[in-house]
């Protein structure tokens, strides 16, 4: 449903009334939209005025107002089993620049704007290793058989899509990355040892927080707004109406989420799309995402988020909305 906070605005009166606002949405899920981009903050009475009160921030495309209040930067996967080099995970450069966005700019910001952080990672108990799919199984404990990024796809010539010229590399078991699989001590880069435990188990040191992240976690339990941890067992945070992570968002009314993390096109990705689909506000800090598939990957996700599903926004812009940069 749409509603008009003018009277009337008919397509001939389209350029001479641009200046009047719009409301989008129902009830307490209404946007208004102005020339100057989206007020998502959710006023008690969006047909009164649009809310003096939010964070303006910079977006491709069209700028966004938000409330920090009902906003959560959202932190996805920074762990040991993903970007630790001890583990000798499938990382890339732009991987450990995302991670350097966040702590530089994202998370300062966020702690000054006092919205909420959440760690969101994965963190597997025994119930959720009874009831993995197949699906994950294969992407976690198979490998295929070509160390090239794209497995060949972009070698392909010919009718790409007749299935003779399908590629034939084929896939191997690599069990030792099976989740539930019990890595042993490993030797960190330091020269210290440390027990890495079972694959991406709840509470194991391989399903911790990557470097200089662990000691923003602990600092941010300190906050006045102090951080949360939550843990997943799917690629998305939000692949059931009743994950851990959408009861918390339902619980502390928090509508509008930062997404940052690895993998962009992946679940980063994977739990923005639903968040879309479940009616919350998305936004991506595009420098404070990254992966290791190839770059088409995650321009991918920023060509849709800045409008098909949600807005495109970046860490450095959050620090600018709070007078850091």
């Amino acid at each position: 449903m749409v509603l008009e906070l003018a009277k009337e605005l008919t397509d001939s009166s389209v350029k001479n009334q641009s200046h009047k606002a719009i409301l989008v949405g129902t009830g307490e899920n209404t946007w208004i939209w102005s020339p100057d981009g989206w007020d998502l903050t959710r006023p008690a009475d969006p047909s009164a005025n649009s809310s003096k009160n939010g964070v303006h921030l910079d977006c491709e495309l069209v700028n966004v107002k938000f409330d920090p209040v009902k906003t959560a930067l959202v932190i996805i996967d920074m762990q040991n089993i993903g970007l630790n080099k001890a583990l000798d995970p499938p990382s890339a450069p732009p991987m450990y620049e995302a991670q350097d966005a966040i702590l530089q700019y994202a998370i300062p910001a966020a702690r000054k704007l006092g919205l909420q952080i959440i760690w969101l990672n994965w963190g597997l108990t025994e119930a959720d290793l009874a009831s993995i799919t197949p699906a994950e199984i294969r992407v976690f404990a198979f490998e295929p058989n070509t160390t090239k990024v794209d497995y060949g796809l972009g070698d392909q010539q010919g009718d790409l899509n007749d299935p003779t010229n399908f590629l034939k590399c084929g896939e191997r078991p690599n069990l030792v990355k099976l989740p539930g699989t019990e890595l042993g001590e490993i030797a960190l880069e330091d020269g210290s040892r440390v027990n890495a435990g079972r694959v991406m188990m709840k509470g194991s040191w391989n399903a911790g927080l990557h470097g200089p992240l662990a000691g923003a976690y602990e600092e941010g339990k300190k906050a006045a707004r102090p951080d949360v941890w939550i843990d997943k067992n799917r690629n998305s945070g939000l692949w059931n109406e009743k994950t851990a992570f959408g009861e918390y968002l339902k619980k502390e009314g928090i509508r509008t989420l930062l997404f940052s993390g690895v993998n962009t096109d992946q679940c980063v990705g994977a739990t923005l799309q639903d968040a879309h689909a479940q009616g919350f506000d998305t936004i991506m800090l595009k420098d404070g995402c990254g992966t290791d598939s190839l770059p088409y990957a995650k321009a991918t996700y920023e060509f849709n988020c800045a409008r098909a599903w949600g807005f495109l926004s970046s860490c450095k812009a959050l620090a600018k909305a709070a007078g850091s940069y």
